[in-house]
């Protein structure tokens, strides 16, 4: 069986506030074709559709358009589930009537020890879990983490399994030693979210979502798809695409890069390079982040960074505090005076001027210094 694995869609993801809308399409354009030419048996969505709980009507139309595309057009199985950035009522509404064309949508904890059975595969569908969720349903109060949750997740289908088949996990959580990024929501408060890979050993697949990293682990039968976007200037390095999985004589695995319509990119260096494009940058469409010195005498930088680099999206100066000017000053030795004068240099790069004195005569300087020893 050709398995595509993606997750991490997020569709309808601002990033500093600019829609992707536009770049998530460009994606999953992408994974479409791919479904088309690789003649691929069954699609895994593992988590993640939507960026939040209630989406906006164009995420909505998107995701719709897609899966409709994949699943009706293609005639090719999706099997998915919620992850912790989805909204469970909004993706399993209609999922019963959904699933006669082979679109099964999983976000109920009942369910995991169903499989969906596929050609001699088994399906086990783990939409993401609270620990509370989890504590309430098997009512065990023991289960106090995430590392807990699925201890006994996969205690529950163990007893129901078929060791003859070829048995696949897939899930929404956090491996211990995944490579981890801004742009994903912690799964708890307060709580370890890690869970062991060793828990999985009895399976022959485990396909997984929420780390943003395709590569956050290196395991041979525990993979993350990775996000479809870089959605934080964290995953400016990360590649970004989907998994291919051939389940015929064992697990071959590849990754399939996706070509972005717009690259996320952060910069550090000079305000004037920029500005002057000393500084080469090919897409010019692309989503920067500056990190730029030169700016303090500079009225309204952002604009004028705009004017060549439009999808600019975070400015930040760079403290500029030379070596030389950073006097050490002996408390114990120096006046009042030579303490206030060093510090305005440090942090202004020049002595004080008139106006500053004044100001320590008027409100800072007494009839006695503090650090007079005669």
């Amino acid at each position: 069986m050709k398995i595509l694995h993606t997750g991490d869609w997020h569709i309808g993801k601002r990033l500093n506030g600019m829609d992707l809308i536009e770049d998530q399409q460009h994606m999953l354009e992408q994974v479409l074709d791919c479904v088309r030419q690789e003649d691929i048996d069954v699609l895994v969505l593992a988590g993640d559709v939507f960026d939040r709980a209630n989406p906006s009507q164009s995420a909505l139309k998107l995701v719709n358009d897609y899966l409709y595309k994949i699943n009706i057009e293609e005639n090719v199985p999706v099997l998915a589930i919620s992850g912790n950035h989805d909204s469970r009522s909004r993706l399993d509404y209609g999922s019963y009537w959904f699933a006669k064309s082979g679109y099964h949508m999983r976000t109920a904890i009942d369910d995991i020890t169903t499989p969906i059975k596929m050609r001699g595969h088994h399906f086990y569908m783990i939409p993401y879990l609270d620990v509370l969720e989890a504590r309430v349903h098997f009512q065990d109060d023991g289960i106090k983490t995430h590392h807990d949750v699925y201890v006994r997740i996969t205690e529950e289908i163990s007893k129901v399994m078929d060791d003859s088949v070829f048995n696949i996990v897939v899930g929404h959580m956090f491996i211990s030693e995944g490579k981890t990024s801004e742009s994903e929501r912690p799964l708890s408060i307060g709580l370890s979210e890690e869970v062991s890979a060793d828990l999985f050993e009895a399976f022959d697949l485990v396909l997984l979502g929420h780390l943003h990293h395709p590569f956050a682990i290196t395991h041979e039968k525990i993979f993350y798809s990775g996000s479809l976007l870089k959605y934080s200037f964290s995953e400016v390095s990360q590649p970004k695409g989907f998994r291919i999985i051939d389940t015929d004589g064992g697990v071959q695995c590849r990754f399939v890069p996706l070509d972005m319509k717009r690259d996320l990119i952060h910069y550090t260096g000079a305000f004037d390079d920029v500005i002057e494009e000393a500084v080469h940058f090919e897409d010019r469409e692309a989503y920067f982040k500056f990190e730029l010195s030169g700016m303090s005498h500079i009225n309204d930088p952002m604009s004028k960074i705009k004017m060549i680099y439009p999808n600019t999206l975070e400015l930040r100066p760079i403290k500029e505090v030379s070596e030389e000017s950073m006097k050490a000053v002996d408390a114990g030795s120096s006046t009042d005076g030579e303490i206030f004068g060093s510090f305005i240099e440090n942090i202004f790069g020049e002595p004080p001027n008139r106006y500053q004195t004044e100001i320590f005569n008027n409100y800072f300087k007494g009839d006695i210094d503090e650090t007079d020893t005669d």
